[in-house]
């Protein structure tokens, strides 16, 4: 193996989700699994046992859907969370107690939480379709469930984002992601919103 080809091992790896070498090295911690992801010794035997040699894709990406698979993991959990407040944006706006917003971002980031509130109002009055998460009349109290609400929503379109790439792309997503999840894929309905935050972040915005 190469200097060059051991250097792009170690930087797939330690992209992947860790739980996919966990399930295959059930005996350890997922700590100890993590620091084994940044082991440049160990990268190319890893990188078979997970097989995806070939991974990331030599060709260049058609389109933002294939860009996002290339992203690291903490992005593209970043990517899931900021579609999820763009489907609450309404309930989060609601939210102008200061303790109420201390909380929120605390629970998803501040940064995604103002994405949401933005982006959802000004997609809304451009058009685009959001799928509704109801229109509330009074701030949710229950703001460890909003919170919840939002990265679920979060993951299950990532999940769809996952489900709708197909090839090495399709692999490459597939490794980023948890191995297993509880959560279904959202429908179709949520796809003009994975699209527009897929652009977004591809292009650091």
């Amino acid at each position: 193996m190469s200097a060059s080809s051991g250097s792009d091992y170690s930087q797939m790896l330690a992209s992947i989700h860790p739980s996919h070498l966990q399930l295959r090295l059930p005996m350890l911690h997922r700590d100890t699994v993590q620091k084994l992801q940044t082991c440049s010794r160990l990268s190319e035997r890893l990188i078979e046992l997970l097989d995806c040699e070939g991974l990331p894709p030599a060709h260049a990406p058609q389109g933002p859907l294939e860009a996002l698979a290339l992203q690291s993991e903490d992005r593209l959990q970043s990517a899931g969370r900021r579609m999820g407040a763009v489907v609450h944006w309404r309930s989060l706006a609601k939210q102008v107690d200061r303790q109420a917003i201390t909380a929120l971002d605390a629970a998803l980031g501040e940064g995604v939480r103002l994405f949401g509130i933005r982006n959802g109002a000004h997609w809304a009055q451009a058009g685009l379709s959001i799928p509704s998460a109801g229109t509330p009349t009074e701030p949710d109290r229950d703001l460890p469930g909003l919170a919840r609400a939002v990265t679920d929503c979060g993951w299950s379109c990532l999940i769809r984002w996952r489900d709708s790439l197909v090839g090495d792309y399709g692999r490459l997503a597939t490794l980023k992601l948890p191995a297993r999840t509880r959560l279904p894929a959202a429908s179709s309905a949520y796809d003009p919103i994975i699209l527009k935050v897929a652009e977004g972040i591809v292009t650091h915005v």
